[in-house]
């Protein structure tokens, strides 16, 4: 077996492994030492992207107890918000703070920073700094071969890859970054995860052709890896009652960060709401409604039919995207 083909080799392992005990993209494995203290809350999305395929993590804090990482497989089918569904992988394609929005709606937190790594720039810092993964030395070539390889293998070959980095603690330059927000944050995130286990996000797949994350799932992934939030996130319909194109994005802005996720994004019948109104489907909801209003910072709350979708329903109108 040639290095080239080592580290691929090393992932259909693990992948056959997992497979045997149902644990496929389970990604959750025995801490054996402690995880550093957890700074204040700031999470970066890191894509790192070769020739024919592209991979994505979070990494940083949540604020609940430590540092953490987790490897987004980018099969996921999410709610992208301001386009609608799609995958992980097609939110990749967009403008870093848009994918970084669509990974944060998926995972019920914010994500505050992102950049864009080229796998040869990845590759380089394992070079710079000598990885080991699966028991044997990395070298640039591992890992540009490992980072060509799309589907399950790759994105478990990138945890590897991942995981050796952060072990290796390499104190990361913003020049290692490629394309960022904000090099210097996404710098100090990936420094401060040194030496912690990445999580990959567990992605089941239901109807043929259709992988999805359980909510249940996303959830302890989030406990495993940052040590929360433990939290129930709430499902929100999202209806452009106003016409402006991509207010989906806007109001995910506002509402992720409160513990809410938009699980639909559609037009509504018509472009003329003037107001933003938030519908719950009973009176039991009021409350949720209201923290929905609260966190857009517009709009009124009503009682109707529930959709059975989702407990809350925003019809965003012209005083959101007013910039009221």
């Amino acid at each position: 077996m040639t290095r080239r083909m080592g580290l691929v080799a090393v992932a259909l392992a693990v992948l056959l492994a997992a497979a045997a005990t149902g644990l496929v993209l389970a990604g959750q494995r025995e801490v054996t030492t402690p995880p550093p203290a957890a700074p204040a809350p700031s999470l970066a999305l890191v894509v790192v992207r070769g020739e024919a395929a592209a991979f994505a993590a979070v990494v940083g804090s949540t604020g609940r107890g430590r540092l953490g990482a987790i490897v987004v497989p980018t099969e996921l089918t999410v709610t992208i918000p301001g386009q609608g569904d799609g995958t992980v992988g097609d939110a990749l394609d967009l403008p870093g703070r848009q994918a970084a929005t669509a990974i944060a709606n998926l995972l019920g937190v914010w994500i505050d920073h992102h950049a864009e790594i080229p796998a040869s720039a990845l590759a380089a810092v394992v070079d710079r700094v000598g990885v080991e993964a699966g028991g044997a030395e990395l070298d640039e070539r591992d890992v540009l071969a490992s980072l060509e390889t799309p589907g399950r293998a790759g994105t478990i070959a990138f945890e590897l890859v991942l995981e050796g980095l952060l072990r290796a603690a390499p104190g990361w330059e913003a020049a290692d970054l490629g394309e960022a927000d904000d090099p210097t944050a996404v710098a100090e995130a990936l420094t401060g995860a040194a030496g912690v286990d990445v999580v990959v996000l567990p992605a089941e797949e239901g109807t043929p052709g259709i992988v999805r994350a359980d909510p249940e799932a996303v959830r302890e992934t989030l406990v495993a890896a940052f040590g929360g939030p433990d939290r129930e996130v709430v499902s929100v319909i999202v209806l452009n009652g106003s016409g402006v194109p991509g207010v989906g994005e806007i109001v995910a802005e506002r509402i992720v960060p409160g513990g809410f996720r938009i699980v639909v994004n559609e037009n509504a019948s018509t472009f003329d709401h003037e107001e933003t109104l938030v519908v719950v489907g009973s009176a039991d909801d009021v409350p949720l409604g209201e923290r929905v209003r609260d966190l857009l910072g517009v709009g009124s709350v009503s009682v109707s039919v529930s959709s059975g979708i989702a407990p809350v329903t925003v019809v965003v109108g012209k005083d959101l995207t007013s910039g009221g």
